[in-house]
Parts: structure tokens; sequence; C-alpha cells
């Protein structure tokens, strides 16, 4: 391969691992085990791996668009709004469900399904190789992912205390993150239609993986963690009180 198909590959693979930190922040947030956390990644390294056999007898295109999408889109939105509000309520109470409400954030949605069917579709463009092995590759960083991510969520209170900054890491931090995806959640299942139908898709290289998208990923995930942080400072200072 050539610079450029690394540069393709590399940029793919990246957006691959921003997809997955969305269940490592529910495996980090919960303190959830190692065992649990394997299942996880063995889980979608299957389901990478079944992606890339199948990827050219989906039409992402189609679903994305699809009132189902949507719907589901908003179902889950919904799950994670209630289960962020009674992981916190719960959790104030003396009670900690996060062992349980962390799956709705870790479990797949038609936004990760529909990542790991792109990525290996567009690897396959790149890279000859077999469907199969393309998605145990598209796995295998997706399941990286999740192991980095829950680590570091796991440990950043504790370099929180270090550095004097007001965040525990609780299971109340795991449902204020909860709740700012399900917003989020919200908000794509009426952008994502509208966008794709705004005109002609373009190819799914340039169209799911272009830096624009990969920087948006990014300050949506960073926005998220400053949402948990002063959701967390905020229940400190009530308490305080």
């Amino acid at each position: 391969m050539d610079y450029l198909s690394y540069a393709i590959v590399t940029g793919i693979l990246s957006s691959v691992f921003i997809f997955g930190i969305k269940s490592g922040i529910g495996c980090g947030f919960s303190k959830t085990g190692k065992l649990s956390v394997a299942v996880l990644c063995l889980f979608y390294l299957l389901v990478s791996t079944a992606a890339g056999y199948f990827m050219d007898a989906f039409d992402i295109a189609s679903f994305l668009t699809s009132s189902l999408s949507t719907m589901i889109h908003i179902a889950l939105a919904f799950f994670l709004l209630f289960g962020g509000i009674a992981t916190i309520k719960k959790w104030n109470q003396g009670c900690d469900i996060s062992r349980k409400t962390f799956l709705i954030l870790a479990f797949p949605c038609p936004v990760c399904l529909s990542a790991l069917i792109i990525s290996s579709a567009a690897l396959s463009t790149v890279i000859d190789a077999d469907g199969r092995l393309i998605g145990f590759l598209v796995g295998l960083v997706f399941a990286f992912s999740i192991i980095v991510s829950t680590l570091f969520f796991r440990n950043l209170g504790r370099v929180c205390r270090m550095v004097h900054i007001p965040f525990d890491g609780t299971p109340e931090a795991l449902g204020t993150v909860m709740i700012f995806i399900g917003l989020f959640y919200l908000v794509a299942a009426v952008m994502i239609p509208a966008y794709m139908n705004a005109g002609d898709t373009p190819t799914l290289a340039a169209a799911s993986f272009g830096t624009n998208e990969i920087f948006a990923y990014i300050v949506t995930a960073v926005l998220i963690l400053i949402g948990a942080l002063t959701g967390n400072a905020l229940g400190k200072k009530k308490e305080f009180r």
C-alpha cells in the first residue's frame, strides 16, 4: 500500500476506536468486572467479524434514513435518559444499580453496528483481504478501544483526586453521561436522516470518516466528559450545602 492508503486505513480505524469509547464509558464508570468487559469485547469482535462477512448485503444509507432507524434511536435515547436518571436517583439513595444500567450504554446501537459495517466496507476498498479478516481487524480495534477507555474512566476519579479536581467517578457520573448521550441520540435521530436526504450520498469512506466527522466525534466525547464533571461537581456542592 502507498502512503495515502495507510492514511485512509489509519483514519478509518481511528473512527472505530472513537466509537468504542461509548461502551468503555459504561464499563469504566460502573466498575464492571474484568470478565464482563472481556465478554463484551468478544461479543463485539464476533459481531464485527460477521459484519465483515455480510457487509455487501446491507444498504446502510437506506437503513439510516428509514423510520425504523429513527424509532430505534429515539427508543435508545429514552432508555439512556431514564436509565441515567434512575442511576443517579438510586445512587443518592444509597443503592448502586450501575452494574445493570451500564448495559444500555455498552451494548450495540444502530450507530455502532452501522459503524462496524461501514468500516469493514471502507477498508475493503483499500485492503485486499477476505471480508471476515477485515471485520475481525475492525472488531479488534473496537475491543481495544473498550479496554483502554474502560481503564481510563475507571481510574479517572483517582487521577482527579490527585490533582484536586472534585470528581469521584461514581455511578452518579455514569448517570450524568447517560443523560448527555441520550440527548445526543435524540438530536441524532433528527439530524442523521435529514443529513442523508439533503443530497446525493457521498462514498462510504468520504462520508463517514472525514476529518470533520472525526473532529465532531471527539468534540462530542469531550462535551460528554465535561457534562459528567459538571454534574458531579454540582452534586458535591449540593451535598456540602
